[in-house]
């Protein structure tokens, strides 16, 4: 570009200074080489007017560089106050806690942020009446803060990026990293003199320019946290205590200065804030989860009265019934056993006769199946010998497994410690599942009965060799009344599955690789 008006300092575009003296001395002339040629000139020429127009001209120098200095710092302080904005309003806006020391921790220690190596934040536990610490932010060694640095470098990592990260991927990490210092600055909130705590009181910011001079901390604290200088900034929300604010910069050894601090007290106050509504938030829905298993237990515990009322008028007409055709079937089956006592052998009406008598006998178990439902509502516990009951029940069926041409063998643990039960109860559930077998072989068969121990628990196993349960109503056998190829099981097998819940055990069904069925009861030992 061609000078304007023999002025090497304008050019095209700058023909508005031609006409604007003023804007044209302030922004070309004071810069020109020539305007001080001249004004040098002058003054060797004597002239007065020269010298005060240098003083002039030193202090209008003085003044735009001031008027530079104060327009970047106002930048600064203008991007500070757009980023305290940002990171304000994100913490305002979450409910949850971690989140929220996820943020407030990564602003204070990124680059982008407030710049510190590392940020501890120490939190009150009022109903404990201690102060400890919850998590803590940034490298141990200088190592660790090398590779860090890299890596926020290498992958441009905005601010919000490295927050999230921090929050969903690296917090519980950190927290076990410097689970050792947290642990060691926990301390009562009773220990007034510690400098922790009379900072809290207080509510004043501490600059702590050499820590190891400081006569209010243990010396083993110091050693720990390997830092001379380091700022702590109390948290508190309506006068409430709500935790302590460590910074420092333990890697790069950068002073700390005043406006660090008033940074960190800038964003304390809305910091505190936040952290005391994630707590009560966080409180607030471990109270509604009390409630709402509170509520399904009360749900629970009302379907269980009305089951439980249902079931007891069962039992009443079960056992009205059942003592009303049991006296009249014992006297039938009385006299039926009398006259097949006094017909002889070869007679056909013998035969008749014992038909009769097992027709009875069946009757009345079903009877005694009616009455041992209705019983089973009031169990009564004590400690009995599993395999005395086992032994003891079986003897009481050994006549008709011989009659049935069933074969038992007893595989039974020694030594197994007593179980507590209803022996009346765990009687009929056995003597069922025995009559079951029984009816499962009635061309004979085996009966393989076995009791072992866990640590925990007693078990109860009976295999029969008969042809098992059908696939499709394996897992409706338990229910009462349910069939297998034709044959109901009556209560015996439902019952025996809510006895066994009663004893706190379980009971299950299940066909054996290598034919029949297989029945297993756990007991758990006390």
């Amino acid at each position: 570009m061609e000078s304007i008006e023999g002025c090497p300092n304008l050019a095209d575009g700058d023909e508005e200074l031609l006409f604007n003296k003023k804007k044209r001395l302030m922004e070309r002339c004071f810069e020109c080489p020539r305007f001080y040629e001249d004004l040098l000139q002058l003054r060797h020429q004597g002239e007065l007017s020269a010298e005060l127009l240098g003083v002039a001209l030193e202090s209008l120098r003085d003044l735009r560089l001031q008027r530079q200095e104060l327009r970047g710092e106002l930048e600064v302080r203008n991007r500070e106050f757009e980023f305290l904005h940002e990171v304000t309003s994100t913490i305002q806006s979450s409910l949850n806690l971690d989140e929220i020391i996820a943020w407030a921790l990564t602003a204070i220690t990124a680059g982008q942020g407030f710049g510190f190596n590392r940020a501890i934040l120490l939190l009150v536990d009022a109903p404990r009446q201690n102060l400890n610490g919850y998590v803590a932010v940034g490298p141990r060694r200088l190592e660790d803060a090398q590779r860090i640095w890299h890596e926020i470098e290498e992958k441009h990592y905005s601010l919000q990026e490295m927050a999230q990260r921090f929050f969903t991927e690296k917090m519980p990490a950190e927290k076990e990293k410097f689970r050792d210092l947290l642990d060691l600055l926990s301390l009562p909130l009773a220990k007034n003199n510690h400098l922790f705590i009379d900072t809290l009181n207080n509510s004043a910011s501490r600059h702590i320019h050499n820590l190891w001079q400081e006569p209010q901390i243990d010396r083993h604290q110091v050693e720990a946290l390997e830092v001379s200088e380091i700022v702590l900034v109390p948290l508190k929300s309506h006068k409430r205590r709500v935790g302590l604010l460590l910074a420092d910069n333990i890697v790069n050894r950068r002073p700390i200065s005043r406006h660090d601090l008033r940074l960190l007290e800038t964003f304390a106050r809305p910091l505190a804030f936040a952290i005391e509504r994630g707590a009560l938030h966080e409180q607030l829905q471990k109270e509604l989860g009390k409630v709402r298993d509170a509520h399904q237990r009360l749900q629970q515990q009302q379907e269980e009265m009305v089951r439980m009322e249902k079931m007891a008028l069962v039992g009443k007409i079960v056992s009205h019934f059942s003592h009303s055709i049991r006296n009249p079937l014992m006297i039938i089956g009385g006299f039926a056993r009398s006259l097949s006592r006094q017909i002889p052998e070869g007679d056909e009406r013998r035969r008749y006769i014992e038909s009769i008598v097992r027709e009875t006998r069946k009757l009345e178990d079903v009877l005694q199946e009616a009455l041992n439902y209705s019983e089973a509502l009031h169990p009564t516990f004590d400690l009995w010998d599993i395999n005395q009951l086992l032994t003891t029940v079986y003897g009481g069926l050994l006549e008709d497994m011989d009659l049935g041409g069933v074969a038992a063998h007893f595989d039974l643990s020694v030594g197994l410690p007593l179980a507590r039960i209803d022996f009346k109860q765990m009687s009929y559930c056995l003597r069922s599942l025995f009559n079951n077998a029984l009816e499962a072989m009635p061309q004979g068969g085996k009966l393989t009965i076995s009791t072992r121990a866990s640590d925990t628990h007693l078990m109860i196993e009976i295999r029969d060799s008969g042809p098992g349960i059908a696939p499709e109503i394996l897992d409706q056998v338990e229910s009462p009344f349910a069939t297998n190829n034709g044959k109901t099981t009556g209560l015996g097998l439902s019952l025996c599955s809510r006895i066994l819940r009663g004893h706190g055990g379980t009971f299950s069904l299940a066909n054996s690789e290598q034919g029949g069925a297989v029945v297993t009861l756990s007991l758990p030992l006390q």
